[in-house]
């Protein structure tokens, strides 16, 4: 089929699809001016878009997703007569398509696959026996009703990805420790799916990295989450007989890393000015509160300074609302941003005027590329940036806690303290008693090397500082009590895992 006529066979089917809202000139020419193009997904990791950044520049601009999780575009020609001529809808599809199936486009690109999300799990039952697949189904069909279309859809994803292949026809009752052992083997041996990247098969792995094997481990506790509720829901509904199913599975214990990627002052400055000017104001807004990106895309100028010297977050996904306190700074910000709304308004919009939802993700990463930071810094990490700046300048940790909106401090402490080290050793330093005057005076003796010694610990790298790696850590606390075949799946792999590092 040639690129035209792929085209228009796509325009034949488009309006069943996903109508594109600038087909047209006359569309086109109402679009306001913009740094960033608009873009029409055709299929997932294929888009078409318009670039029109100023009355000088309007043109069509394809672009692919590689398999390195970049985007890569190229413009297709003009979208309007501005001295260059002018090329239609189907023209630019059809240039766009040709582009796509380019030998050098192909061999960077991730398959195209039709627009829409995984909405069930992917498995049709077939006999009187009730199985693992069935199970997951019916429990699936339950959690729709109460879970946030976020965790629902997540879950979705785990069980289509792990489970259905290998587990959907076992028979329920006969589920054992035997199959959570082969589960595990399974995790560790399946590479990780990012995006839309194709399903991976299983591969032989010598040493998985620390990271790797934490990583893996919290898959392996989310799937036995979702299979102890379902198989519970099923003894619940009288669907089996028997206990075993639901009791043998158990998690594994994990040693959560402390949180490494965040940025210090310089770095946020540097973000700040790659950012495009609603996502500057998103980005601020984040590292003056430590909120999640949904809580400042619900804030209304309602919850700016009428409870307190902050701003009142409401409830999101499974917390409850707080209110936040605000430096100076971050209260002159968010008033700034309030003036001339009503008190219903939203305090932040996009670039394109619309609330905040989930079209920061791509302005963000691309932000991140801009200013030379670490490629995995995602959004959530501003608020780390924000907890570790409090911890650091030794904000008591239960504090932090609470602007974070944690019913405890322990994650805090878990995640965080190990960023409390300079701070910790001044207050060690300056506030111990003096307790021998024999060693009062050996301090008074050494006191240029122990000043030479302090500056040569230093260094520039915070994150590092009195930083220990274990060779294998052991997590600080565990109620999880994993079976004996599974525990030696994982423990197998660390020893790999140990003994090529040494």
């Amino acid at each position: 089929m040639s690129y035209q006529r792929q085209a228009d066979e796509y325009v034949k089917t488009e309006s069943m699809i996903n109508p594109c809202r600038f087909a047209a000139i006359e569309q086109i020419e109402r679009l306001a001016f913009r740094p960033t193009p608009y873009w029409h997904s055709l299929y997932r990791c294929r888009h078409l878009g318009i670039h029109r950044p100023d009355d000088s520049m309007c043109n069509w601009t394809a672009r692919i997703l590689t398999k390195d999780k970049l985007y890569k575009q190229k413009c297709v020609g003009p979208a309007l007569d501005l001295g260059h001529g002018v090329v239609d809808y189907r023209t630019a599809l059809a240039r766009s398509f040709e582009w796509f199936d380019s030998g050098s486009v192909r061999s960077l690109a991730n398959e195209p696959k039709k627009l829409g999300r995984v909405k069930e799990v992917s498995f049709c039952p077939i006999g009187d026996i009730y199985t693992v697949g069935q199970a997951l189904r019916d429990y699936s069909e339950w959690t729709r009703i109460f879970r946030s279309p976020g965790g629902h859809y997540n879950n979705l994803v785990l069980i289509n990805y792990h489970l259905v292949p290998n587990f959907a026809h076992v028979p329920l009752e006969k589920f054992s420790a035997k199959h959570l052992r082969d589960l595990a083997q399974q995790v560790l041996e399946t590479p990780p799916r990012f995006g839309f990247m194709e399903r991976q098969g299983r591969v032989a792995i010598g040493a998985l990295t620390a990271d790797e094997l934490r990583r893996r481990k919290c898959t392996f506790n989310s799937l036995v989450t979702i299979l102890k509720m379902a198989f519970r829901h099923a003894w619940d509904n009288a669907a089996i007989h028997s206990e075993r199913p639901w009791r043998c599975l158990k998690r594994i214990p994990v040693n959560h890393s402390p949180r490494t990627i965040f940025l210090d002052r310089e770095e946020c400055r540097r973000l700040l000015d790659a950012c495009t000017p609603a996502l500057k104001d998103l980005t601020l807004a984040a590292l003056y509160t430590g909120c999640r990106v949904g809580e400042l895309g619900n804030m209304i100028v309602d919850d700016v300074g009428r409870h307190g010297f902050g701003v009142r977050i409401s409830a999101f996904k499974r917390s409850p609302a707080r209110f936040v306190f605000l430096p100076d700074e971050g209260m002159a910000f968010f008033l700034s941003k309030c003036e001339g709304k009503s008190a219903q308004e939203y305090v932040l919009r996009s670039d394109m005027g619309k609330p905040w939802r989930r079209q920061h993700s791509q302005l963000f990463r691309r932000a991140v590329a801009k200013a030379g930071l670490p490629r995995q810094l995602v959004f959530h990490g501003l608020r780390h940036t924000y907890a570790s700046d409090l911890i650091r300048s030794g904000v008591p940790i239960d504090v932090v806690a609470k602007q974070l909106g944690h019913a405890s401090s322990t994650t805090v402490s878990n995640t965080y303290g190990h960023f409390a080290e300079q701070f910790r050793e001044e207050q060690v330093r300056n506030r111990f008693s003096p307790l021998s005057e024999e060693q009062l005076g050996e301090l008074e003796r050494r006191k240029n090397e122990l000043a030479k010694l302090w500056t040569t610990l230093q260094s520039d790298d915070w994150r590092d500082y009195a930083r220990l790696n274990p060779a294998r850590p052991i997590p600080r606390k565990t109620y999880a009590m994993p079976d004996r075949l599974v525990a030696e799946v994982f423990e197998n792999e660390e020893n790999a895992n140990t003994w090529t590092k040494r």
